[in-house]
């Protein structure tokens, strides 16, 4: 039996407690979903398909994993509690609850990695395109900028391999202290955060996962600062820039609250806002633009489309002693809304980069990069 001090009342949940939660999780899964169909269905919309919709459909799923994790995680504080007390880990259904335990944390730390590393290789691609000399026939496909994501993943995947496999039961009975009443009361929990060290024999691969997470943050901060000067619609690195910092905040603030009161509508209220931030930052812009566009007729003076429906960055510098920097200048016409540029294919655009991932180009090759004769495609 383990021991542990903590200030709150655990042994009880309220059922309004759970009621809530569940509604929250429905809600959250509902946003994802809504939001990937939203993406699939008007991907070919300009305003849409420059926001890469290869990216915003990972975006989606892993906005989708936090809630789901949580689901798991209030089944097995519910289910923690049998007619004869204390669910025991050796038990037919302790070994259950073990099982939704891996899958809980699983999912969560998945969840918040898949977010922050296609946000990464999102901007990755754009900074590959508008960063580098160009070069006769280079494709830059989704797949070439996917590597930060696929390293992550498997170094998280490791490490979760490394946790599920290592140590005792995920799932903890433990005996604490409660400091309100001064009474000894026995719980069972999943010990997903490296805090719980004395209820958890795997706590420093926790650590790891934990711990990567600010990292792979800081890695997006810098690369959304380096982005910045670019079109937003195509960027999006001041929403991206939000999102972090919001979500960096709002994670640390439950955290701490879990800390002293670890109710299940603290976890639950944590991972939605993780959920439902995520579209609310990235994607819900683009339906309030689908939106507007419908009932306007345009999109709101505020958008700046570049090119029709793709964006034309001129004066890519092609080596980075010229003072590159972004090496991006505004082009000479900047068209609002969906109006056509018909001269996106025109020999005379020399030093344009047309960035568009999959959409209309109404009759034009936009997903190209044009350089006196040397084309570099950007495809979806």
């Amino acid at each position: 039996m383990h021991h542990i001090q903590m200030s709150s009342s655990l042994e009880y949940v309220a059922p309004w407690a759970y009621f809530i939660s569940i509604i929250l999780i429905v809600v959250a899964i509902i946003c994802t979903v809504g939001s990937w169909a939203f993406v699939f269905y008007y991907q070919n919309k300009p305003i849409v398909a420059m926001g890469q919709p290869t990216f915003l459909y990972n975006l989606c799923f892993g906005a989708l994993l936090p809630p789901i994790a949580q689901a798991f995680g209030g089944a097995v504080t519910f289910f923690s509690t049998g007619e004869n007390g204390i669910i025991p880990v050796d038990s037919k259904t302790g070994i259950i609850l073990n099982v939704c335990c891996n899958f809980a944390v699983w999912l969560i730390y998945l969840g918040y990695i898949v977010i922050y590393t296609v946000l990464l290789c999102k901007i990755y691609r754009i900074m590959k395109v508008t960063q580098q000399p160009l070069r006769r026939g280079l494709k830059i496909l989704p797949r070439h900028v996917f590597w930060p994501f696929i390293l992550i993943i498997s170094l998280t995947v490791s490490l979760l391999i490394a946790w599920s496999t290592t140590g005792s039961s995920k799932y903890v009975v433990a005996e604490y202290l409660d400091t309100n009443t001064d009474t000894n009361t026995t719980i069972g929990f999943c010990p997903s955060l490296p805090t719980m060290t004395s209820v958890s024999p795997t706590a420093e691969i926790l650590a790891a996962l934990y711990t990567l997470i600010p990292i792979v943050q800081l890695a997006l901060i810098i690369l959304a600062c380096k982005i910045r000067k670019i079109n937003q619609v195509l960027g999006d690195s001041k929403k991206i820039l939000g999102l972090v910092v919001f979500q960096f905040i709002i994670n640390g603030i439950c955290t701490s609250i879990s800390l002293n009161n670890g109710g299940i509508l603290v976890y639950t209220i944590n991972c939605v806002i993780i959920s439902v931030s995520t579209i609310g930052f990235i994607i819900l812009p683009r339906m309030y633009y689908v939106w507007y566009e419908y009932q306007h007729g345009h999109l709101p003076e505020s958008v700046v489309m570049i090119g029709g429906g793709s964006t034309t960055v001129r004066g890519v510098n092609q080596n980075t002693g010229n003072g590159a920097g972004t090496g991006v200048t505004p082009p000479p016409r900047i068209v609002r809304n969906n109006d056509d540029n018909n001269n996106n294919n025109n020999s005379s655009n020399n030093n344009a980069v047309n960035i568009c991932d999959g959409g209309i180009d109404n009759g034009n090759n936009n997903n190209n990069i044009e350089d006196d004769g040397a084309v570099v495609e950007i495809s979806s």
